[in-house]
């Protein structure tokens, strides 16, 4: 893993982690990697409709969820206009993924801003390890049509590079239709230097239904539209290391989108640099940094949603430094480290985090930290207007239908965040391994939405509602993943989260946003095995529960997914996948902000055939 932004054991990681393997990700029959993060305990994930999830970490669950940081190969694939993740876009070729690293609780100290709840850090595979070609085909009812190509090879005996793309077509309620494509050159320079360029893009379209308030009857329209998606990124990263005691990294990358929707249209560019040094002497693992970041964002409004500023440029300026002491040989370690961050909404911000583990032996460690974060403002809260729905008339209303708006002016303040952490580790066979943790998270500053005064329009009221930082609370909970080897050909895994959350505000105002405390299952839990039947033959199965989440009125829902993949010659692979077996259709979430048509995971299979030749 790397937690600390270089490699270590996950047994010598004073964090709560868990590791999503490429085998994991193969056996579980996943088609995206929102569903591949289900694996993970502690990781709300949620499907909204055929192409919007909700994915979290300890709580704050939501199609807009800002508290958690997702990187794939050091590149962030955030958009600054809520501060979260356009998951509809992240379809790198599943094949090329080595791991997806998920990290619960703050990374801040390391990571920066919004890393509050949370660090997803998907690594894919390098150049050497995708020498060949491979080839995949598979359809089925949802999945109704997909296919990947890439190739790998080689210069010389120090560049090696590989290229895909890969197009599916999903459909149940609407269709969803993507094609993407990419590059990565790795150069090893000489035995100290190493360079590394890669780039991807995409395009595609999506369907979509979004509520149109109208001020005459209906009062509010679910509109059929189409969203169109584009985008594209390349960087460059350069590692040089100098000794087995000395490194230093530097990252350069562009990131664009573009997003064209009924309601607004987005085009968003980044442009980052990232520069790291190591450092290891005496008894001390010493890390620095710093980064730099450029925003520029083109926002086109419509009725629904009227930003205050169409084009708007922000920068972010980062520092960390980190030590890690170890006290006693192979059994205490200390980490003490911070970030220190300066952006164009909140200012400057401080991040610190504190880290002990212990190891009495090689088959237990114990760990605890202590740290804070922050999540800065994003630019929809700055400003601008969200009309939602229409409330139809009343006696009430005067007769009058009353337009509900959200109106950003969230000002400068960001929401805080300590957490408290202890985790246990501990191996009492070689074929069995637990993994424990328990956190308690204070939060300040929180978002929450205040209802204004109503406005009469001539033909309407204006029942406005503004967001202010005067909510605070806490969430808790306990997180477990168990592995056992049970035989040579069985493999199980199994996961629980427990989670607690409760938001305060000042009595008599208004608890618009204490519906966080009902956005996320308590109870989850997750068991997967995965049967080598014969050498050619393998049986996976994956049983999966969710508790109930209130605000939406959502059912608690158990669900079987399983896989059968033969193997009937060398390099190829014919695989059966059924999701969700137990019943034929269920909702996981609802819609929020902006609001859509709910829809509902379906009942599907698919085959699958791969070649790597």
């Amino acid at each position: 893993t790397c937690d600390h932004k270089k490699p270590q054991k996950i047994s010598e990681s004073a964090a709560a982690i868990f590791v999503i393997t490429h085998q994991d990700i193969k056996k579980s029959g996943v088609t995206s990697i929102p569903e591949a993060l289900r694996m993970a305990p502690g990781i709300d994930v949620a499907k909204i409709d055929d192409n919007e999830w909700a994915v979290s970490s300890r709580g704050f669950n939501g199609r807009f969820a800002n508290k958690l940081l997702v990187l794939i190969d050091g590149r962030t694939i955030y958009t600054p206009f809520f501060s979260g993740v356009n998951w509809d876009v992240q379809n790198t070729l599943l094949e090329d993924i080595d791991r997806i690293e998920v990290i619960r609780g703050p990374g801040a100290s390391l990571w920066g801003a919004n890393a509050v709840n949370g660090v997803i850090n998907i690594i894919t595979k390098t150049a050497d390890q995708t020498q060949g070609g491979y080839v995949l085909a598979g359809g089925g009812s949802t999945e109704k049509v997909f296919g990947g190509f890439r190739y790998g090879g080689k210069i010389n005996e120090t560049i090696n590079y590989r290229f895909y793309s890969k197009y599916f077509e999903r459909e149940t309620d609407e269709k969803w239709q993507m094609g993407h494509g990419g590059a990565r050159l790795d150069w090893r320079i000489n035995d100290e230097d190493t360079v590394i360029v890669q780039g991807d893009i995409y395009q595609g379209k999506m369907g979509d239904s979004v509520n149109q308030p109208n001020f005459t009857a209906p009062y509010n329209t679910f509109i059929k539209s189409t969203t169109n998606l584009a985008g594209g990124n390349i960087s460059l990263r350069w590692m040089n290391t100098y000794s087995a005691d000395e490194s230093t990294a530097l990252q350069i990358y562009y990131d664009y989108t573009e997003k064209d929707t009924f309601e607004v249209r987005l085009e968003h560019s980044t442009l980052n640099i990232d520069f790291q040094h190591s450092l290891s002497f005496e008894s001390n693992d010493f890390t620095w940094g710093v980064a730099y970041r450029f925003i520029s964002d083109d926002v086109d409004g419509s009725f629904l949603l009227m930003p205050t500023e169409a084009q708007t440029d922000t920068h972010l300026l980062s520092l960390f430094v980190q030590n890690e002491w170890e006290l006693i040989e192979n059994k205490l370690k200390i980490t003490l480290g911070s970030k220190f961050e300066h952006n164009d909404y909140s200012g400057f911000e401080v991040q610190p985090s504190a880290r002990i583990i212990w190891t009495p032996s090689s088959k237990q460690s114990v760990w605890a930290s202590v740290s804070r974060a922050v999540r800065t403002s994003s630019r929809a809260e700055q400003g601008g207007v969200i009309n939602q729905q229409m409330i139809e008339p009343s006696a009430a209303t005067l007769n009058l239908p009353v337009l509900v708006s959200l109106v950003g002016s969230i000002g400068n303040s960001s929401e805080k965040l300590i957490a408290y952490e202890v985790g246990y580790r501990l191996k009492p066979a070689n074929q069995v391994s637990v993994d424990t943790a328990v956190f308690y998270n204070s939060y300040s500053n929180l978002r929450n939405f205040h209802p204004n005064t109503p406005q009469f329009s001539n033909t309407h009221f204006i029942q406005s509602i503004s967001p202010h930082t005067d909510m605070s609370g806490e969430v808790y909970g306990a997180e477990i993943a168990l592995s056992w080897q049970a035989l040579d050909t069985l493999k199980i895994n199994a996961t629980y989260s427990y989670l607690q959350i409760q938001m305060h505000v000042a009595e008599g105002e208004s608890n618009l946003s204490e519906d966080a405390e009902g956005k996320s299952p308590h109870h989850k839990f997750s068991i997967r095995s995965s049967f080598n039947v014969l050498s050619s033959l393998d049986w996976d199965l994956w049983l999966r529960y969710a508790d109930n989440i209130p605000n939406f009125k959502t059912p608690s829902y158990l669900t079987i997914e399983t896989r059968l993949a033969w193997r009937p010659t060398h390099g190829i692979e014919i695989s059966l996948v059924g999701q969700n077996l137990l019943d034929s259709h269920h909702p996981e979430f609802g819609e929020e902000i902006v609001l859509s048509a709910p829809g509902e995971v379906e009942r599907s299979v698919y085959g699958k055939i791969e070649w790597h030749f």
